[in-house]
């Protein structure tokens, strides 16, 4: 690069990671039946050993597809809390504050594997008054590439 030149900066992220604010955020006025923006996230057999920081001390079924097929599953599985975050990812990007005192509940309905992609979703289904503001009560899930649900909840936020 020729010290004389300056390159000019990508203003555009190039980190598919980094933070993106919602279009649509929660407010008082949100309507029973607004879809929330989802959030796409790649599963991979790094990330998996990552979020715990496990893998090599400790071999599973999480981390290891040799330990995963005796347990008899072809492929290692996805930490269900890993999958809950990009959940609540999701949601403190909905509620931002709001979110604080909130709450998650989910089942897992399906396995999770390497190389899935899960994309999070939440349907806003009934507002209830609470003190000064507003709770909305969410159903929320996760799909995988196929379209199938792998994680089904509930969750809610406060707007004020």
């Amino acid at each position: 690069m020729n010290p004389g030149k300056q390159r000019k900066m990508n203003t555009k992220s190039i980190d598919p990671t980094a933070f993106q604010p919602m279009k649509v955020t929660a407010s008082r006025n949100t309507e029973v039946g607004f879809e929330i923006e989802p959030i796409t996230k790649k599963i991979t057999l790094d990330k998996i050993r990552l979020y715990r920081s496990q893998w090599p001390r400790t071999r599973n079924w999480h981390n290891d597809y040799e330990i995963a097929q005796t347990w008899g599953v072809d492929k290692p599985l996805a930490f269900a809390s890993q999958v809950m975050e990009y959940l609540g990812e999701m949601l403190v990007k909905y509620f931002g504050e709001g979110y604080l005192g909130g709450n998650l509940s989910v089942s897992i309905i399906q396995s999770i594997l390497p190389e899935d992609t899960v994309v999070t979703r939440g349907v806003v289904r009934e507002k209830v008054a609470e003190g000064e503001g507003i709770r909305l009560i969410l159903d929320v899930w996760c799909e995988n590439q196929h379209g199938e649900k792998v994680i089904v909840g509930k969750a809610s936020g406060l707007v004020r």
